[in-house]
């Protein structure tokens, strides 16, 4: 199993009203988010110094460089409407929360080489986001219309959205060096959306082989 995984808990009926005006409740969201991706440009910097140079990375940089990703993503589910939850604005793991971003314990060694190349081994998964970005789009766009005009989330359209946001999840951790596993591109089943990949029980208790007659 990949050491980063993303889970969401399925909300088959949203607020219409919420999901209506969801670009504009989002405002202080993405305000504190400029203000995190500022400190963050930074950050990643510092991030990648110090494990070329002494190949391990900082405790404080990586418990903030993981909260960003984990702020990033849950704003980006709410927004792209996996869920009604108002997003925390702080970057602490809550999970309570129904969109969950969860992070490996910090490495006491990391590789040198691959967190120098970073960004040009991850340069098929960044041609790739551009792709997942317009599906990421189009998904959203379905899950609006569907919601406001007919008032449920169809369990098809969040799943996708789990694949979608779990693809992020992934890329973004391992351009941070959170992992240096190289990130896939299919989808885990998430433990928060377990249940619905598992066959219900039936409803009546199955009857018992007859005893062979003797």
């Amino acid at each position: 199993m990949y050491p980063i995984s993303y889970e969401a808990d399925f909300n088959p009926t949203p607020n219409r009203g919420t999901t209506f005006f969801r670009i504009l409740l989002a405002i202080p969201w993405l305000i504190v988010g400029a203000f995190w991706g500022i400190l963050f440009l930074f950050t990643h910097l510092f991030a990648w110094v110090a494990i070329v140079i002494i190949g391990r990375y900082p405790q404080w940089l990586y418990e903030f460089n993981s909260g960003v990703v984990r702020f990033s993503i849950r704003v980006s589910a709410w927004v792209y409407l996996q869920t009604d939850a108002w997003p925390p604005f702080g970057l602490g793991e809550d999970t309570s929360y129904p969109i969950r971003v969860n992070f490996p314990p910090i490495a006491e060694r990391q590789s040198r080489l691959k967190a120098f190349f970073r960004v040009i081994l991850a340069l098929p998964m960044l041609v790739l986001s551009y792709a997942v970005n317009y599906m990421h789009l189009w998904v959203a766009v379905i899950s609006w219309l569907t919601i406001v005009f007919r008032g449920y989330q169809p369990e098809g359209v969040d799943n996708a959205l789990t694949f979608l946001n779990g693809f992020y999840a992934r890329l973004y951790g391992y351009l941070v060096f959170i992992t240096d596993d190289y990130p896939p591109v299919g989808v885990e089943a998430a433990r928060g959306a377990a249940d619905s990949l598992v066959s219900p029980p039936p409803s009546t208790p199955p009857i018992p082989p007859a005893a062979p007659t003797v």
